[in-house]
């Protein structure tokens, strides 16, 4: 799916463009907080696709047409209605909740007639320590990302023996060698990034992070 409504290339839009190997294109926002948005959903294994500015939503209020296209569109692998999307500051939200009533009303209703659902984003719930961690994690996500099959299944054992573990503690364990453990650390993000290793990712993520065997 592809955004229903063209962006302007601007010096604002160019700073704002989100690389997604996930939809096999550069994404665009308008905003540093929709490119947050982004990155969150980029990361969210459970996304399969997000596209932004996906319709453009016919409506009247007042006695006048008016037309609305909503920032996201984000479809789900299981368990969660597709997401149409408005990204919007609170205090945004609260000056203009007159200007804006009508517009989310009417997203609202094209969102369940399409078996969606409509849902407002706030910083609030945006810039968050997850967020933080995604965009660290995502790095290591990358198809650039070189993951050797024989350290990757090693750090699967450790973290097997060890139980809730601990990055620092899983890499000593695995080498004794500095720079051997230096190699199996991207590794190790790979693996968290990608579910195959348990992790609170509401805490910072360091050395001492408590991480445990999810699957294999």
């Amino acid at each position: 799916m592809l955004p229903a409504r063209k962006f302007k290339v601007t010096t604002r839009s160019l700073r704002a463009i989100q690389p997604s190997e996930k939809n096999g294109r550069a994404v665009h926002a308008e905003s540093a907080l929709e490119r947050d948005v982004c990155c969150l959903l980029e990361f969210d294994l459970n996304v399969v696709e997000f596209v932004e500015q996906p319709v453009t939503i016919h409506y009247v209020d007042q006695g006048k047409a008016r037309r609305y296209t909503p920032d996201f569109l984000a479809r789900y692998a299981t368990g969660k209605l597709p997401q149409l999307v408005e990204v919007k500051y609170a205090a945004d939200l609260l000056a203009r909740q007159e200007e804006f009533a009508a517009r989310f009303q009417a997203a609202r209703q094209y969102a369940q007639a399409q078996g969606w659902e409509f849902s407002i984003w706030t910083e609030v719930e945006i810039k968050t320590q997850y967020l933080k961690n995604a965009k660290f994690l995502l790095r290591f996500r990358a198809s650039t990302l070189v993951v050797r099959p024989e350290y990757r299944q090693l750090l699967l054992d450790v973290v097997g023996q060890l139980g809730r573990t601990t990055p620092a503690e899983i890499l000593l364990v695995a080498f004794e060698s500095p720079d051997r453990q230096a190699e199996l650390l991207p590794v190790l993000w790979h693996l968290v990034s990608t579910n195959q290793l348990g992790c609170n990712l509401s805490e910072p993520l360091t050395m001492s992070s408590p991480l445990w065997t999810l699957h294999n």
